[in-house]
């Protein structure tokens, strides 16, 4: 499995989404970032919750967090990506190729509150964005090889 971000088909967006969790206080924070095929934000946000049973919870509540949020944005295609393979087996991602997502999650505990952003992320998240972009422009070591 990649480890890098990998982008959708031109048609599409992508939806990465992670959740962090604090077990003592019951709570989780969902972070989300959506991107079209050139690795653009087109939308990022952060969601707290309270009374959150367990990390599989958390987990689910992020993912219905990017769901929703990519229907509120109105995009038609849609490609789903998380980290927890129980929750979205079939597309399940690594943390280091959702780390902007998961970046996002952590700072809902930081920030306090729930927000989003258009076409944009939170500050802490933007070097993260780059390195993703700029990865997703080199080809696959497997494929140098063989050219």
């Amino acid at each position: 499995m990649s480890s890098k971000w990998l982008p959708p088909d031109r048609r599409a967006v992508k939806v990465s989404f992670d959740a962090a969790f604090c077990q003592h206080l019951k709570q989780c924070s969902s972070g989300v970032v959506i991107r079209n095929n050139l690795g653009l934000v087109m939308g990022s946000g952060v969601v707290l919750y309270s009374h959150v049973a367990d990390a599989f919870a958390a987990e689910a509540l992020a993912c219905l967090h990017a769901i929703t949020f990519a229907r509120d944005m109105r995009f038609r295609k849609v490609v789903v990506e998380g980290d927890s393979r129980t929750i979205v087996v079939k597309v399940q991602r690594d943390r280091e190729s959702n780390l902007v997502a998961h970046t996002i999650a952590r700072m809902g505990f930081k920030i306090g509150n729930s927000q989003c952003w258009v076409e944009e992320v939170p500050p802490d998240t933007v070097a993260v964005i780059e390195k993703d972009r700029h990865l997703m422009q080199q080809p696959d070591q497997a494929r140098s090889i063989i050219a």
